[in-house]
């Protein structure tokens, strides 16, 4: 099996007319991201070129508070995109139809707060497909999350998803781009956007 591989590009800012529609994203229109294996051999011989990838700075983050309020004593989850994972491959049926084919992983770094009173959970994160600064499909995930015992941080990866685009491979820059962050409530998103959270991931 030959692979064709480029490597993410990822940056950490966002324009904030895509920070808007991030924040209340509710489309009907999703491109299909699913778990494949790498295919054969399709005589392209380059590593196709990755849409960039970023992490808006207000869904880096994930906290979780009990009902008493947002103060460390009742703090039940932190939660923390460190890095993105990942790489492009050229997938199709044929030499006239082919798609680009991009693989994302996501590395959380997860505490316990002071409030929680669990062993495990589950976390949600989702990558968006931004097409022309438009935002033209998105698809939510679960990362279940286990504390081992004694411990109150655990490092996570998550598994490989891979998103298919229906254009054609190439070495150039295309107009596509992937959004990548944790899923929030408005609750979640206001207190980041309130009091000034910074993200904690690091570009690669």
């Amino acid at each position: 099996m030959t692979e064709l591989r480029s490597p993410i590009r990822i940056a950490s800012a966002l324009r904030a007319p895509l920070a808007r529609q991030l924040a209340g994203l509710a489309i009907a229109i999703t491109l299909p991201l699913t778990l494949v294996a790498c295919g054969e051999d399709d005589g392209v011989g380059f590593a196709p070129t990755c849409p960039a990838m970023h992490i808006p700075a207000e869904v880096a983050d994930y906290y979780n508070y009990s009902a008493k309020g947002p103060s460390f004593d009742h703090l039940v989850t932190r939660a923390s995109i460190t890095h993105l994972s990942g790489d492009c491959v050229s997938a199709g049926e044929n030499e006239k139809k082919k798609n680009l084919q991009t693989r994302v992983g996501v590395h959380m770094v997860v505490r316990r707060g002071p409030a929680a009173k669990y062993d495990s959970l589950t976390l949600p994160w989702f990558v968006a497909v931004v097409h022309n600064d438009k935002i033209v499909g998105k698809h939510i995930f679960e990362q279940a999350v286990a504390f081992p015992a004694g411990s109150s941080t655990v490092a996570v990866d998550t598994r490989l998803v891979t998103v298919d685009l229906p254009i054609k491979p190439t070495n150039g820059q295309n107009d596509y781009q992937f959004e990548v962050g944790f899923q929030l409530t408005k609750t979640q998103l206001a207190y980041n956007r309130e009091h000034g959270v910074s993200a904690t991931f690091a570009e690669q």
